[in-house]
């Protein structure tokens, strides 16, 4: 009889909620069950892009550290363009460390914020003059704080410094929640997407995009090869 009025109450409980909630509380439940795992290889190649050409030597006060191993974005898209929405979006960090933007490459979401920490000791000048978002920090040093800014906009944004011009990073801003960055091997892993037809993207240093159909079956791991 107790168990009887516990589900009773339960259905009474699922009734009241709004329609969007209960969408989300079926998506959870069956999140698992519907879900599979694409995995794969990016083929790099000579996929580093050119070295900047400076107008005038740079002097540093200390080392130049090498950047960060090539590494190529994976993502997915839908041909409807409708994805889960997240109730708040994370903050991101590309540090400049070393004389280098750490991370070389980097993916987030529509909205979120980036703010861009010194960790060397000597002034840094951020921007970007891309036509998904257009910015300039101007010069700031160690000690000096990173406004935040955030990113409205799907693309690709290309980061520089204006004092120390080896310096870039690659930012892509997303609309699909579903993405992640190889090793430098070029391999990757997407675990836990909803079964269904989708793109797989690629975005290399170099900007090559190669794409390739996908199907994402439940309970399933998808391989993929990307890449020439």
């Amino acid at each position: 009889m107790r168990v009887r009025t516990m589900r009773f109450r339960f259905v009474i409980w699922m009734l009241m909620l709004p329609a969007s909630m209960l969408f989300m509380f079926a998506q959870a439940v069956g999140a698992d069950q519907d879900a599979g795992t694409v995995e794969g290889t990016v083929r790099m190649g000579t996929s580093t892009s050119p070295p900047a050409v400076a107008q005038y030597r740079t002097r540093t006060r200390a080392p130049i550290q090498p950047a960060d191993g090539a590494r190529a974005i994976v993502w997915l898209s839908r041909k409807d363009g409708l994805y889960p929405a997240i109730s708040k979006l994370p903050q991101a960090q590309v540090t400049q460390s070393g004389y280098q933007f750490r991370p070389g490459m980097m993916a987030i979401r529509v909205g979120s914020s980036v703010t861009f920490p010194n960790q060397d000791d000597e002034f840094h000048s951020v921007f970007s003059y891309s036509l998904t978002k257009r910015f300039d920090l101007g010069r700031f040093r160690k000690d000096e704080t990173s406004p935040p800014v955030v990113f409205d906009k799907a693309g690709v944004v290309k980061i520089y410094c204006e004092i120390h011009r080896h310096m870039r990073s690659i930012l892509l801003v997303l609309e699909s929640p579903w993405f992640t960055i190889t090793d430098e091997a070029g391999h990757f892993r997407l675990p836990a997407i909803p079964a269904g037809d989708y793109v797989v993207h690629g975005y290399l240093p170099n900007d090559d995009q190669p794409t390739s159909p996908l199907k994402v079956v439940a309970g399933a791991t998808t391989q993929v090869g990307l890449g020439n």
